[in-house]
């Protein structure tokens, strides 16, 4: 799956937002009433952040990150924190 449509009550107004993953990438877009907003898994914290786009209020960027986490989970950071940072690895 890599779409996600639904419609929440923000102040009592009904508000559409579309969530669509990007193909191989850990990018989501977050498309609310027509505006596209960007949003990335972060490399060191594994949390979803602001990337580029219209910022949104808080409340919908924590219902889109749970939203991300929820239908996403499979979708990780490249390097955790506290793991391996790659310097360990040989370039052959």
């Amino acid at each position: 799956m890599r779409h996600i449509a639904c419609t929440l009550n923000v102040d009592g107004v009904p508000t559409k937002i579309n969530i669509r993953k990007v193909a191989k990438e850990r990018r989501f877009l977050a498309i609310v009433d027509q505006t596209v907003t960007e949003y990335i898994i972060s490399d060191e914290t594994n949390e979803v952040e602001y990337y580029e786009g219209p910022k949104l209020d808080d409340y919908l960027f924590e219902k889109i990150a749970a939203l991300i986490k929820q239908y996403f989970p499979k979708v990780k950071a490249i390097v955790k924190v506290g793991e391996d940072n790659y310097e360990d690895y040989d370039d052959y």
